[in-house]
């Protein structure tokens, strides 16, 4: 939040089986570049239920890139948090602010809306093919370096679960595909990222950032 100008977020997550994902996608001041965050959560039960994911989700845990609560509805609390904290920066533009599956919201909504997000900034993302120029535009952001990650091993996890599908023009990538593999934090990644395309305008200096117009050396420290 500190490097960017503006700001989307994507949310995705199923049903006490799935993982829930939340990404944040910031455009950096003056490289443009998109900075990439997400995190991951789960409720102690997946472990019981996929026994051969607990050792990899605890290490994901370890590591900081997910939580595993033990109480349904500290996740959507975390969630809310961290919307909070997106929304006080004064990044997230008034309109498609934040990404959601429409047909799997569960309590994200509440969640972003109780995080002091406007439920009229909140999109429903069309997913299937309708998500493909979304998966184009990140692969070739990776392959460019336009789209820098956290090198996470938990996105690691979900990109290799991923099973992508040619159709016609346009690439699919599917829960239903994926199989058992857990891929939720890379579709609120492209969520997010469906928004980042739309060229959100920059923070202005009333949301408390400083005027890039302002700076002539491009090596100046900008607060």
């Amino acid at each position: 939040l500190d490097r960017s100008e503006s700001a989307t977020m994507g949310g995705d997550g199923g049903g006490l089986d799935d993982l829930l994902g939340v990404a944040v996608i910031g455009r950096e001041k003056v490289t443009r570049r998109r900075l990439l965050w997400t995190h991951g959560w789960c409720h102690e039960s997946v472990l019981d239920l996929r026994q051969e994911d607990a050792p990899r989700f605890r290490e994901f845990e370890a590591r900081g890139e997910m939580t595993i609560v033990s109480h349904l509805g500290d996740d959507m609390g975390e969630v809310s948090d961290i919307a909070s904290q997106v929304a006080a920066s004064g990044l997230l533009p008034e309109k498609n602010a934040v990404g959601v599956d429409p047909a799997g919201l569960g309590g994200l909504l509440e969640a972003f809306e109780l995080g002091g997000i406007e439920r009229e900034s909140i999109v429903g993302i069309s997913q299937g093919w309708r998500l493909s120029g979304a998966i184009m535009t990140a692969e070739r952001s990776l392959a460019d370096g336009t789209l820098v990650h956290g090198g996470q091993k938990l996105m690691a996890y979900c990109v290799g679960n991923a099973k992508v599908e040619p159709r016609g023009n346009a690439k699919l990538i599917t829960k239903a595909g994926s199989g058992a593999g857990k891929i939720d934090p890379l579709m609120a990644a492209f969520n997010a990222l469906s928004l980042m395309e739309l060229n959100p305008g920059p923070a202005t200096v009333e949301a408390g950032f400083f005027d890039l117009s302002k700076v002539t050396d491009v090596s100046t420290p900008v607060a």
